[in-house]
């Protein structure tokens, strides 16, 4: 399974460094969500902090340990997780960063609907509000005590992570859909760019759906949730739908001026 995940992470990467070069020959970013791509970056960061948390922390280890002895006994302190991923999810967030980049250097070719919106802005703030929350709650005893308050536990801090960057994965391509709808045009997007990461959500889904029925305590922790690979292949077949539209229908894409 992690070998499968790396390899979609490959496409992925594969995708957006097409989409870069896209970027480059254009000398342009219209079109393209700011909102994505920034999304994009802080489910990436997410991921790495998760996945080092689940490799290197011994509190993990032992909280893990002491929740399911069966499946992870004192006795082996290895517990699953996956490097190539985490240097998939690495990858990534260096791709991520180098496209955001562009949408800095080429800001002048913008229209005036690209921006960071205040809806991206306020999904950050609540999940950095609930990432510290966790954290205090689940840090606030130590290192007397290997205990959280209302539950939470150091364990917990890092699945809550996990299941944040998952979510944000899955809809970072959602303001891209949105601001397409608002200019009538999918101008901008690199058509290799939808090809390669339907090749990657498609073959991670696919994967994920064959060994669903594998021992969970066998799936590496810092694995794609099986709910990324599900929205980010719904948004895909929305953002390919609606290229094929405004393709046939050229006439429909309203005059936009760019900000200088």
């Amino acid at each position: 399974m992690p070998i499968i995940t790396f390899l979609s992470s490959l496409l992925n990467v594969a995708a957006v460094t097409y989409q870069r070069r896209y970027n480059r020959l254009h000398k342009s970013i219209k079109g393209l969500s700011y909102d994505s791509y920034v999304l994009s970056f802080v489910s990436n960061l997410l991921a790495i902090y998760s996945g080092l948390n689940y490799m290197f922390s011994p509190l993990v280890r032992k909280q893990l340990t002491r929740r399911f002895p069966i499946y992870y006994p004192s006795t082996d302190s290895r517990i699953p997780v996956s490097k190539l991923i985490m240097f998939g999810d690495i990858l990534n967030l260096a791709c991520t960063c180098a496209i955001l980049e562009q949408l800095v250097r080429y800001r002048y070719t913008k229209c005036k609907l690209q921006s960071v919106s205040s809806i991206c802005i306020s999904t950050i703030v609540i999940c950095i509000v609930l990432c510290v929350f966790s954290y205090a709650c689940a840090s606030i005893y130590l290192p007397y005590s290997d205990s959280g308050k209302y539950g939470i536990f150091y364990l917990e801090h890092i699945n809550y992570i996990w299941v944040l960057g998952g979510f944000l994965s899955g809809f970072r391509l959602l303001p891209q859909i949105t601001l397409n709808f608002m200019r009538r045009s999918t101008q901008g997007i690199s058509s290799k760019f939808l090809v390669l990461s339907m090749l990657s959500s498609s073959l991670q889904l696919g994967f994920s759906l064959t060994f669903h029925s594998q021992q969970q305590y066998r799936v590496p922790l810092n694995s794609k949730p099986i709910y990324d690979c599900v929205f980010q292949l719904i948004f895909l077949i929305s953002l390919l739908c609606q290229a094929q539209y405004v393709y046939r229908h050229p006439n429909r894409r309203p005059t936009e001026h760019l900000i200088g």
